[in-house]
């Protein structure tokens, strides 16, 4: 079976869907596929969409809110031999409602590709029951049609370095609470503002208390702030390993790839219960989940500061819940799919 995997992405990014696109491939490819990524530019692993031919593949995959021109007549006149999958990462008008930003052109446009892809394609992907609802309620699709398959992790292999080493690179101190925040912090949807807040509260009970933030853009100075820069995704590793406790203050979110990671790294985890969230993160079991609000990021985040018993227990299960959602699982799960519709 030949798949090819069409985005209009730049994968040398470190977003999370640019991350699930490789690792997943990686993964399907150690289960004996052929696969072959096409994407917005050229890489070792990747190559142009204008390079892409349909006709030598029996998959096509394709992700996200854009529709590459060329593939608009594959989409709408397929044969049998050959079928298109689309994976569903969110559905962008919920970005306009959770954030109250009404003039996002970029959002609406999304929601149509979202939508043509997913009436025509063979089968949908779906990273959660969340996404899955909204899709069926948005693009009236039945529910037969698509399947929930999370984002995944890879488990940690003998660590490059060891957490005082990846401290002391950050410029943190091994008596350091460490607070770990993974995303675009310019865009308004990752709540930085909210988490910008409760540092500044906490920081005046707890001096030593600090925020790694990967890789640190929409945040202001701050003398408790740490900004790791542009890294590359194979070194957050050891950020996860460095850190104490993982914060998400979202106010939109399919399923966030860095909430499973954290979870693998057995982290105790402070969430918003937006989109899948509160499908991994059951409160006070594998994490805190906030109120929709986040009326309560400072509590949440004291508590755990104030109770090493609470967080060993949250991450002993963050680590158990885990064990399912290696990209190996997710890979089988996506290739039932392929073998389902083929």
């Amino acid at each position: 079976m030949k798949v090819a995997v069409c985005v209009t992405l730049d994968l040398h990014q470190t977003g999370g869907v640019e991350t699930h696109i490789l690792e997943l491939a990686h993964a399907l490819r150690r289960l004996g596929l052929s696969i072959d990524l096409f994407a917005s530019t050229a890489g070792a692993d990747f190559k142009t969409l204008r390079q892409f031919n349909p006709r030598q593949y029996h998959i096509i995959h394709t992700h996200g809110s854009s529709l590459p021109g060329h593939l608009l007549s594959l989409t709408l006149n397929r044969t049998p031999c050959r079928r298109h999958v689309h994976t569903l990462h969110g559905v962008s008008v919920d970005y306009l409602f959770n954030c109250g930003v009404w003039l996002n052109w970029r959002c609406y446009w999304g929601t149509f590709i979202e939508g043509f892809l997913s009436r025509h394609a063979d089968h949908i992907i779906a990273v959660s029951r969340s996404v899955k609802t909204r899709a069926e309620h948005c693009f009236v699709l039945p529910g037969k049609k698509i399947t929930v398959i999370s984002n995944g992790y890879t488990p940690a292999s003998l660590p490059i370095e060891t957490r005082a080493q990846t401290r002391s690179r950050f410029g943190l101190a091994p008596d350091d609470i460490v607070l770990l925040f993974v995303g675009r912090g310019e865009d308004r949807v990752k709540g930085t503002a909210d988490i910008t807040a409760a540092m500044m509260k906490l920081h005046r009970r707890y001096p030593h208390l600090r925020l790694l933030a990967i890789p640190g853009s929409g945040f202001s100075d701050a003398p408790w702030l740490c900004r790791s820069g542009p890294i590359e995704h194979q070194e957050i590793a050891a950020c996860y390993a460095a850190a104490d406790i993982f914060v998400n203050a979202s106010l939109n979110e399919g399923l966030p790839l860095t909430l499973i990671e954290a979870l693998g790294a057995g982290l105790p985890i402070v969430a918003a219960p937006v989109g899948g969230i509160p499908e991994i993160i059951i409160h006070n079991r594998t994490g805190l989940l906030l109120k929709p609000d986040r009326s309560d990021l400072t509590k949440n985040l004291n508590l755990l500061i104030e109770n090493p018993q609470l967080c060993q227990k949250l991450a002993q299960n963050a680590l158990s819940a885990a064990k399912n959602l290696t990209w190996q699982k997710i890979a089988q799960q996506t290739l039932n799919v392929y073998k389902a519709i083929i």
